[in-house]
């Protein structure tokens, strides 16, 4: 918004200046011309600017046990909305049987520019349905998941963890959580401008926090951030928090920060989260 306005406010100080000119000299043509170019290429990016920017169509998937989805629901679709022009619709579902039943019709995700998962259903071991939700993220669809993504769809499926598909998917495996105690986010400095996390701080703390266990990063995953609660407490090294993957055909972009609304209201999880969403989304 700020940027369109400065390019009309430029463009109508261009047609006084011409008109100034224009009053003063009889037959400035080339001039005239030159000014008269400079005034249409900068309306031309005020106008192909406002069509870059369409609105996106995200379906927020939320629900499951131990955390407070009803308020982060409402959390994430209201201060995202403020950062990017997106029309939410969110599929709330605390039962794993029905949300279980609604992704297994055939056009769930039909329609939407994204899928973001923030839900928690960790004992779901039905290979073939969990197959079927990744299919639709092989076929393109961008995802952006966060916290509790990571311990969904894989636990209790049978088999090694890197080889499951829910977790190629997200392209890492998490494993268990250390305590609820606040810990440290750094931006991984060689990816800093990566635009994920351009123009976050270098490093911050959380307000509350649980970080997850990520024991194993895949191949093809980008790692943009690291969560560390200290050594005194476990996990005792650093662990992988944001990463981005390019791959199988769709984009991801995936956190375990979140288990706390306090985290989630943040203004830096927040951008993060949009950023991410703008990243998947783009072309």
């Amino acid at each position: 918004m700020e940027t369109r306005f400065v390019f009309v406010m430029f463009g109508l100080c261009l047609l006084r200046t011409r008109n100034r000119i224009h009053n003063q000299f009889s037959t400035p043509k080339l001039p005239m011309k030159k000014l008269s170019f400079i005034v249409s290429f900068f309306f031309s990016l005020l106008i192909f600017g406002n069509a870059k920017q369409k609105t996106l169509k995200g379906l927020l998937v939320t629900g499951g046990g131990h955390h407070d989805y009803a308020t982060q629901k409402d959390i994430i679709t209201k201060e995202i909305s403020k950062r990017l022009s997106v029309e939410w619709e969110v599929l709330y579902e605390m039962d794993p049987r029905r949300m279980k039943g609604l992704l297994s019709t055939d056009d769930w995700a039909e329609g939407y520019d994204f899928i973001f998962y923030n839900f928690c259903f960790a004992r779901e071991d039905d290979t073939d349905f969990i197959d079927k939700v990744v299919a639709v993220h092989k076929g393109g669809m961008p995802v952006v998941a966060m916290h509790c993504a990571m311990h969904t769809y894989h636990p209790y499926v049978k088999g090694k963890a890197e080889e499951k598909s829910w977790n190629k998917m997200l392209g890492v495996v998490s494993s268990g959580h250390g305590p609820h105690v606040p810990y440290d986010v750094t931006i991984v400095s060689k990816h800093a401008n990566h635009p994920v996390v351009e123009g976050l701080p270098s490093k911050w703390r959380t307000p509350k926090g649980e970080l997850y266990m990520v024991p194993t990063v895949l191949e093809g995953t980008t790692v943009l951030a690291h969560g560390d609660n200290g050594s005194e407490h476990k996990p005792p090294q650093p662990q992988a928090l944001t990463w981005v993957k390019e791959k199988d055909g769709f984009k991801l972009c995936a956190t375990t920060m979140g288990h706390h609304n306090e985290t989630v209201e943040t203004k830096e999880f927040l951008d993060m989260v949009a950023n991410g969403i703008a990243w998947v989304t783009r072309k």
